[in-house]
């Protein structure tokens, strides 16, 4: 981290918001759904973890499967993209997809933002701007 320029992270990542399994095809998409179902009790969707959380599954472009946890970055697309940029310029984090509205296969309505990079190990984590909960389909 250059110690002229200030990283500008302090309260600005505030908690997990959501995390998303990424299935590699539609069968295993609902299998994956139908056990959520059974483990969670729960036929709504995205499944409410807590009242300010969700899990979300879709079905990877490139057939692979993963879990990523989304952090909420609290205020609109601009703080979101001051952190992703904070975070690959200061903190050693690769971007791995910048800001961007979700899928249409998510089919989730607002003013969802997302983002995803990766940390110095590897490990892809995402953020995400004001998520409504629940989530509003």
């Amino acid at each position: 981290m250059q110690a002229s320029t200030p990283s500008i992270l302090k309260g600005k990542v505030s908690r997990p918001a959501m995390i998303e399994l990424g299935v590699a095809d539609a069968a295993q998409l609902t299998k994956t759904k139908t056990f959520y179902e059974a483990l969670l009790s729960e036929k709504k969707y995205p499944y409410p973890l807590l009242t300010d959380m969700s899990l979300l599954c879709v079905v990877t472009a490139d057939g692979s499967t993963h879990t990523t946890i989304y952090w909420e970055v609290p205020g609109n697309g601009v703080e979101l993209k001051s952190v992703y940029d904070d975070l690959i310029e200061y903190h050693g984090c690769g971007g791995v997809k910048p800001p961007h509205k979700p899928p249409k296969e998510m089919m989730i309505k607002g003013d969802l933002e997302l983002a995803t990079l990766a940390d110095a190990a590897g490990n892809v984590f995402g953020l995400m701007i004001n998520p409504s909960y629940p989530f509003v389909r």
